[in-house]
């Protein structure tokens, strides 16, 4: 009769629940690592849309007027993704106008700055743009 007992194959509770608990972790290890590339992805799209805020704004700067370049200068707007202002976006666009640039009066440095929040937290680091135009006459 204890030879038959040393000789049974079956699996022990034990080792069901062991089996359970490492099929458990590598499940929560799984989704911990999809739910974190969600969350890269949705990061690296705003990003791209904080980035394309920037060159749009600034292409429209290029269009103005070179006296009317100071006039361009804005402190933290909120806007929304296709750069409007709108008090609910999640962008937030600074603009600097820097006149004689490197001390000459026909240089205007220009800086846009977009901040961007990912599900509600804020960039570490603006997306940041600048040029330089030249009046030209």
């Amino acid at each position: 009769y204890i030879k038959m007992l040393v000789n049974n194959k079956g699996i022990t509770l034990v080792e069901v629940l062991v089996g359970m608990a490492a099929f458990v972790v590598g499940m929560a290890a799984l989704l911990l690592v999809f739910s974190q590339s969600i969350t890269m992805g949705k990061r690296g799209e705003v990003a791209y849309t904080a980035f394309n805020l920037a060159k749009n704004h600034m292409e429209r700067l290029k269009g103005f007027a070179f006296g009317d370049l100071a006039s361009a200068a804005e402190d933290s707007v909120t806007v929304n993704a296709d750069g409007q202002a709108d008090p609910n976006g999640q962008f937030n666009r600074t603009t600097t106008v820097t006149q004689n640039y490197h001390g000459r009066s026909d240089l205007v440095q220009i800086t846009v700055q977009i901040h961007y929040k990912v599900k509600g937290v804020q960039s570490a680091a603006p997306m940041k743009m600048s040029t330089v135009i030249y009046s030209g006459g």
